[in-house]
């Protein structure tokens, strides 16, 4: 009854909306840690960019010796957080525009280059886009499931602790998460009316991700794959042919842009870093590799939500084949191999797999009304046995489990009723 009720729908999407955001706001600058120096790669780049003009930070890449300029420790103010690290001028591991981004944020706060950027300033930006970012992923739902399952993917996304930690670190992969869901958006729109100034806008997005990280371009391949499809399924080969070859030429002044930004500051560097960074040691152990190693940054986080997302994501990706329903499943499989072929075989760079969250939230969302609506012994086992399972991150030094006894009667009570209705039922 309440969903004839459209004024009840929008006052329970600003709910879902506005919780989600203060949960991500929250401690936003404490955790994960302010010490994180991949966040600080961006931020001292983007500062000195906006400062001097010349890109300098640090890395561990093979840069000649002519362009070190600092070789010590780096703190706050002469205390904590601090590191030992070698900063480069000019700085080319990455493209300018992220950089930019946090930079001028910590800039407007009156940053010190010299010194550690506090996370209060350069995560703002990643706070505030992930708020757009669960926008799409409610329209994204929405457009697939109905206006529930959009409100609980995007309830998903906000409180799943690695979705929300992910949200929070000012790392490229955030802002290319929100474009990409922007971008499916888009092409979902084309797909139920294939009108061109739906996919119009599609270089510009593939061009900010790109000029925010190299991995960002390749967001043009989802776009020719889905416009091309829909035309060619309804016999106007002459129109994809037209309309794939305008993304094409229209995303081409991005990616010089990115290389004019490497020859201009020093062609020779720039060579040698992209030369080192397209030769990452990829396999076939990567996509293993990233559904056995959940985490936030470098390190595995034991997140029982999002193994139900993953295992939800397996399941979709083998039942939900048809129309619509692809516009979830093509985008995680597409988001994952582009971490296969750029992340490393067994390198625990959780940040490269921020661009598939979004989709596994739509997916988790996707399998917890799968679990509602059939509701038996094995969904029942399933749901109790993963969705219960981050107690465990609830911090309590007098009681920092549960109680064996009491988990086995929890368990157990949880189980009965299926399992009695496994013998009953006939």
């Amino acid at each position: 009854m309440l969903n004839k009720f459209p004024l009840f729908k929008t006052i329970a999407f600003f709910i879902v909306l506005s919780f989600t955001f203060i949960l991500r706001a929250h401690n936003y600058e404490r955790v994960p840690t302010s010490n994180h120096l991949d966040e600080q790669l961006y931020a001292w780049s983007g500062i000195n960019l906006v400062e001097t003009g010349v890109p300098v930070s640090w890395s561990t890449l093979p840069y000649p010796v002519r362009s070190e300029v600092y070789k010590g420790d780096v703190n706050y103010k002469g205390g904590s957080p601090r590191a030992s690290v070698t900063l480069y001028k000019p700085w080319l591991d990455e493209p300018p525009l992220f950089s930019l981004l946090v930079g001028w944020f910590a800039h407007i706060n009156d940053a010190n280059r010299n010194n550690f950027i506090p996370s209060s300033y350069i995560r703002i930006p990643t706070v505030l886009i992930s708020a757009l970012t669960s926008i799409f992923i409610f329209l994204i739902a929405k457009k697939i499931g109905g206006f529930w399952r959009g409100s609980l993917a995007m309830l998903i996304y906000g409180t799943v602790p690695i979705m929300v930690f992910a949200a929070r670190l000012a790392m490229p992969e955030t802002l290319i998460a929100f474009l990409l869901t922007l971008m499916v958006y888009l092409l979902m729109l084309f797909w139920q009316k294939p009108n061109f100034w739906y996919i119009a806008p599609i270089p510009l997005i593939v061009g900010v991700a790109g000029l925010s990280k190299p991995t960002g371009y390749f967001l043009i391949l989802l776009a020719l794959y889905f416009t091309f499809e829909k035309l060619y399924k309804i016999d106007q080969t002459k129109n994809a042919i037209k309309y794939c070859a305008y993304l094409i030429i229209a995303s081409i002044p991005f990616i010089v842009a990115f290389f004019l930004y490497g020859m201009h500051y020093d062609g020779e560097i720039f060579k040698i870093i992209y030369g080192v960074q397209s030769h990452r040691p990829t396999g076939f152990g990567s996509l293993a590799w990233y559904f056995i190693t959940p985490g936030v940054d470098t390190v595995v986080f034991r997140d029982s939500w999002f193994v139900f997302c993953l295992i939800s994501a397996v399941y979709f990706i083998f039942t939900a084949k048809n129309g619509i329903q692809r516009f979830v499943t093509i985008p995680f499989i597409f988001s994952v191999a582009v971490v296969m072929f750029t992340g490393g075989e067994s390198d625990l760079l959780a940040w490269y797999r921020y661009p598939s969250y979004p989709f596994l939230a739509i997916l988790g969302a996707w399998g917890i009304e799968y679990l509602v609506k059939r509701a038996d012994f094995f969904t029942t086992f399933f749901a109790a046995g993963i969705l219960l399972g981050n107690r465990m991150l609830l911090v309590n030094a007098f009681r920092p489990r549960v109680e064996t006894s009491i988990y086995r009667v929890v368990f157990s009570s949880l189980m009965l009723p299926s399992l009695a209705d496994t013998i009953l039922n006939k």
